[in-house]
């Protein structure tokens, strides 16, 4: 069915497989893009296994909107080349978990001014600056609108608040979304789908907020043999979003 969004997969799902094997995993799910993580493609663009990293992914006809996650630190030099691996690789935005100290963040907006590249800062559970919604809206109010987030729904679910109502909260912020799912009373992953997410709402939240980003899935569970459960997370969200449709 045709959906009104990019759906991919993160290639630290399939984190137990060379990047060959990568890309053989996400064509068994019959999706076309992937997130790309450090396991899979370094972030040092003059490393020589970056350029057979290109050339593997160029040859396969895997799609790329983002990249990540990267982490933003106090070296700006390293910040920047951040920025020039996103240009270099044509993703429109990097996945971030950068350093929450106003130097970073003010160096960041600025890069994003003169790159054009969107970052998105992800959501971890604790200890992490961004475990709330509201810690992530802090850091980017009067922020560059390319400057958003990228929401992590597991760990949305395990710091007990709603994935649904997180993206109805972020808004224009949200960028794109790695979708996870957890069973809250066991604090355990589950499958997209078949945990403590309200999956039609968090279509129905996507919808209202005329999300355009793309959404990742994400599943951590199974590495040896993690298909299975990213391609029924997959029909998960398809029929999620038939019933919206409908």
């Amino acid at each position: 069915m045709k959906t009104p969004w990019t759906i991919g997969v993160q290639s630290y799902s399939f984190r137990n497989f060379d990047l060959q094997g990568a890309i053989e995993c996400l064509r068994k799910t019959g999706l076309e893009h992937m997130e790309f993580c450090g396991v899979h493609v370094p972030e040092d663009t003059s490393a020589p296994e970056f350029g057979s990293a290109m050339e593997l992914i160029a040859s396969s006809g895997v799609k790329m909107q983002s990249y990540g996650v990267v982490g933003f630190w106090e070296d700006f030099d390293r910040n920047r080349s951040l920025f020039a691996l996103a240009k270099t690789m044509e993703v429109p935005i990097l996945t971030a978990d950068p350093k929450p100290l106003p130097e970073v963040i003010d160096n960041i907006d600025s890069l994003i001014a003169e790159y054009g590249v969107a970052i998105a800062i992800h959501n971890h559970g604790k200890p992490s600056p961004y475990c709330l919604v509201a810690d992530t809206l802090k850091v980017l109010e009067g922020r560059h609108p390319l400057f958003g987030a990228c929401l992590d729904t597991g760990y949305v679910i395990t710091e007990g608040e709603e994935p649904h109502e997180a993206i109805r909260a972020l808004g224009p912020r949200l960028h794109s979304m790695h979708l996870k799912d957890y069973e809250r009373t066991t604090g355990k992953e589950t499958i997209v789908g078949e945990g403590s997410m309200d999956l039609v709402a968090v279509v129905r939240a996507l919808k209202d907020v005329q999300f355009d980003g793309p959404i990742i899935i994400e599943y951590e569970e199974e590495p040896e043999n993690p298909v299975p459960g990213v391609c029924k997370g997959y029909e998960n969200l398809l029929h999620a979003i038939e019933a919206v449709q409908a």
